[in-house]
Parts: C-alpha cells; sequence; structure tokens
C-alpha cells in the first residue's frame, strides 16, 4: 500500500516539474513588463505634427522628382508608412538573438535604414522588386566592434559562426582607395565577406507592406 501511495506521489511530483517546466520555457523570452520604454512614448498629438511636417516638405519633392525622371499619367505615390505584422516582428528578433547568441556577440540596437526599390520588376539575381521605386527601409541588429556600433551579419567560418560587421570600408592605407578626409565610402558601405568558408546569414528585415493604397492611413484622409 505503502509503495502505492509513494509512486502516486512521484508521478504527480514530476507531472507538477514538467508543467512548471513547460511554463518557464515558454515565458523564459519575454521580458518582465516594466511600463512603457522611458524617453521613447510620443503623443498622438507629436506624431500628427510630425506626420504633417513630412508630408508638406517632404512628400511633394519626392513626388516632383520621380514624376520628373520617370513620366506618367498617374502621379507617383511616395511610401507614407510600411507595417509588418507582430508575429514577424518576433519571430524576428527571436531569429536575431539566436544567431547573435551563437556568434557570441551582444545586440545594442536595431538600426532603420531608409531606402528605394529599383525602379525595375526584378533585383539582379532575378528575384521580384516588391515595390518599384518606392522608398522604404530595412532593419539591421548592431553590435560592438572596436568600440564602433555597427550593423552585423553571422558568418560559419570553419564550423565557428562569427558576428562580422557589413560595413567593409576600404583601408585608407591602400594606395588610390582612400576617400577624401571626412567623406564616407558609401559604395562600399555593405560589402559580403568573400572569405566566409561556411556561408553567411544576413539579419536584415525587409519587404514590409509599404503604403499607401489611400485610405488605410489614419493619419489623413486623404493621404
Amino acid at each position: 500500500m505503502k509503495s502505492k501511495t509513494t509512486n502516486r506521489f512521484l508521478l504527480l511530483f514530476f507531472a507538477t516539474v514538467m508543467i512548471v517546466s513547460c511554463v518557464d520555457s515558454v515565458n523564459h523570452n519575454e521580458p518582465p513588463y516594466e511600463g512603457p520604454p522611458k524617453g521613447n512614448i510620443i503623443s498622438v498629438e507629436r506624431a500628427q505634427e510630425m506626420y504633417n511636417n513630412y508630408s508638406q516638405r517632404r512628400v511633394p519633392i519626392i513626388q516632383e522628382y520621380e514624376d520628373s525622371i520617370v513620366p506618367s499619367k498617374e502621379k507617383f505615390t511616395p511610401t507614407r508608412y510600411v507595417e509588418y505584422d507582430l508575429k514577424t516582428i518576433k519571430q524576428y528578433i527571436a531569429f536575431i538573438e539566436h544567431e547573435a547568441k551563437q556568434a557570441e556577440v551582444d545586440i545594442n540596437t536595431l538600426r532603420f535604414y531608409l531606402t528605394n526599390y529599383p525602379n525595375s520588376d526584378k533585383f539582379p539575381n532575378g528575384d521580384a522588386v516588391k515595390y518599384p521605386r518606392r522608398n522604404t527601409f530595412f532593419i539591421i541588429p548592431t553590435a560592438d566592434f572596436d568600440g564602433e556600433n555597427v550593423g552585423f551579419s553571422v558568418e560559419e567560418i570553419d564550423g565557428k559562426y562569427i558576428a562580422v560587421p557589413v560595413n567593409k570600408r576600404r583601408d585608407s592605407n591602400d594606395k588610390g582607395q582612400s576617400e577624401p578626409e571626412g567623406q564616407v565610402n558609401e559604395a562600399g558601405f555593405f560589402i559580403a565577406n568573400s572569405a566566409a568558408v561556411g556561408g553567411s546569414t544576413s539579419l536584415i528585415l525587409n519587404d514590409g507592406t509599404a503604403i499607401p493604397p489611400p485610405g488605410t492611413n489614419p493619419f489623413s484622409v486623404d493621404n
């Protein structure tokens, strides 16, 4: 009788441990709630003002320029925002944290680069251009490299994962390769590391949904 009681107790104990372990594993990656990030949340009124400033000071310039280089019966529509569903963002955060952990590097920030899709249906590698000519952005995590906060990729070299900065700037000591003082070599800002043996993993997020079409923006009736 005592043996049966003991077995039942052990079974209940291990079942409880398994349930607690499962709960802990689910919540392990969720940061504790600490309220809104200090100094980063703005009011709706300020957002409206900033939105209006962009509408007045940037949208007409972009529209005029694009219409001048690619004449069309329809006016060019500048992108007003890009969105991702929450699941994608959470998956992206989990992905870059996993890759950074493998490469034993700490992520400092997420950097948003303002960019433009090319005026083409396809990229040079054959991938479809989602929104030709439209402005967009991409996101890249940064880490510390020799005291500089730089975007990075993760590369497998001889079976070891290594964080590699993406800004492969030319060596200023190379003859004929140096840039004028105070200027950045933009053409070579993102250069793939050709020395990688095992392969490179990009951590850059792009191809969200670019808006308009009209009627979807809460900050403007006519966009």
